[in-house]
């Protein structure tokens, strides 16, 4: 059942045993299986166990952020347990913190946008110019379901490509002495493809959200949707952002009833597809603009087909440089004195895997979303407070006022660099790239000075694993 995000677990292989107590019979297992394991183990963390015994994946976006931000966070305190203290996987516990800030992100469209009917109005007419002119040809309501679908699609596939890597590592890279398995690491490292998965593994992979047989699946959706028709009948002109001041003032009751209609039938024309998810929806108070923002997006991302191939060469989940990097960094870790070294050596490696490898192509060339990420970024540097700063918050909150616990984007160095605008972008891969720099550098003072903090923080995000 693969095709419908439905998947069980699976028998990989088996071998021969006899009547001896205490005997022992040692199999070279192909590791085409054991990658075959790994990626279950990714498929089954963001999934839930129905009664039937087959495990669906969650449709939420936002629960499915807190589970990563957790299976980070627990991978990060697993691996020095797990590896007698050898090794301690250090870019993961970083991660837990950029997800958990995902995570309110999410709650940031939802809540300060989506639900903020005519206040979207009010702060387009009260900017400066310089930021009005740039957010008025599209609406709030668009610009945040754009970051919103973008965050879904790229905070899902990195977990699904990087999350194995290291699973794997911990599970198979190690004898039952605790001893190193160098050599099976290195070569194993090299035989990663989903094309050799197990079928119930490939096949959940492929049905992923985003992917092909989803994109389709989200076309018909989009191609037939009652309540977007049925709420559209209260209209006689156009309904768009653009006509919404004309429509409310000439119909106020009906489009009153338009939004009310949203609200309350959204929810039967779901099927995993809403964004966000229908269950949200109750409180925004102009749901049919909502809903036509929602469609207008979710059709441009369903026909983005070169978007759509980028993702499938992501999703074949070879081997790069910086993986083979990775694992040879881990092993050197485990014979190493100076561990902390390797540790910040191994961040470097894997957050070019995870912004150029993966997040680049997934994301960050979508000429769309780099537009509004940067009207955000410019709105945000110009009128402090109207909307969030791109920064990491190192605290299991999504708040701190603290500065030595936030890394910032882009931060203005006064009021002349405040008003005369942004000129990094990041989107743009030098620019973020340059951010990811700080980022390291702060988060490697904070490991070093305060560590039992920052692993507390770490371990109270683990305990959203059952979100």
């Amino acid at each position: 059942m693969a095709g419908k995000e439905d998947y069980q677990t699976e028998v990989i292989g088996t071998c021969a045993t006899n009547a001896k107590a205490g005997s022992e019979f040692t199999r070279e297992i192909d590791p085409k299986f054991l990658w075959s394991y790994a990626q279950e183990e990714a498929l089954i963390a963001l999934s839930e166990k129905g009664k039937d015994g087959c495990y669906r994946l969650i449709t939420d976006p936002e629960r499915r952020a807190k589970r990563i931000a957790a299976r980070y966070a627990d991978l990060y305190l697993q691996s020095g347990r797990r590896t007698g203290n050898q090794i301690q996987l250090y870019w993961v516990g970083l991660a837990a913190f950029v997800v958990k800030d995902i995570v309110e992100a999410f709650r940031y469209s939802r809540e300060e946008v989506l639900d903020a009917g005519w206040r979207n109005w009010l702060r387009t007419s009260t900017m400066p110019s310089l930021v009005s002119e740039a957010i008025t040809e599209a609406s709030p309501y668009e610009h945040a379901l754009r970051v919103y679908t973008a965050l879904a699609k790229g905070n899902l596939w990195l977990f699904m490509d990087i999350y194995p890597w290291l699973w794997f590592f911990l599970e198979y890279g190690f004898d039952r002495d605790g001893n190193v398995l160098s050599q099976r690491l290195t070569s194993h490292v090299e035989m990663r493809k989903t094309s050799t998965l197990q079928e119930q593994s490939r096949l959940a992979v492929e049905a992923l959200p985003f992917g092909i047989k989803w994109l389709e699946a989200l076309k018909k959706h989009l191609s037939s949707d009652p309540v977007r028709e049925r709420a559209g009948q209260y209209f006689d002109g156009q309904v768009a952002w653009g006509g919404r001041e004309a429509a409310y003032g000439q119909h106020e009751a009906q489009v009153a009833m338009a939004h009310r209609h949203v609200r309350q039938h959204v929810k039967n024309h779901d099927g995993g597809k809403r964004v966000p998810p229908s269950k949200y929806w109750a409180t925004f108070k102009e749901a049919f603009y909502v809903l036509e923002e929602e469609h207008k997006e979710l059709m441009r991302v369903a026909n983005d087909g070169a978007a759509n191939s980028k993702l499938q060469r992501v999703a074949q989940f070879g081997v790069t440089g910086e993986m083979r990097d990775a694992y040879q960094v881990l092993i050197k870790q485990a014979s190493t004195s100076d561990k902390f070294q390797k540790q910040k050596e191994e961040l470097v490696i894997l957050a070019k895997q995870e912004q150029l490898r993966v997040l680049q192509p997934l994301i960050y060339e979508d000429a769309a979303l780099i537009k509004t990420m940067d009207i955000n970024h410019m709105i945000s540097r110009a009128v402090p407070g109207l909307s969030p700063r791109y920064e990491v918050v190192y605290s299991a909150k999504p708040k701190t006022a603290d500065q030595e616990l936030r890394s910032t984007f882009d931060r203005p160095t006064g009021f002349w660099d405040q008003v005369t605008g942004p000129t990094q972008s990041l989107p743009n891969p030098e620019h973020r790239m340059k951010y990811v720099g700080q980022i390291a550098k702060d988060y490697n003072r904070l490991m070093s000075k305060k560590r039992a903090y920052m692993e507390g923080e770490i371990r109270k995000i683990s305990w959203w694993l059952n979100a």
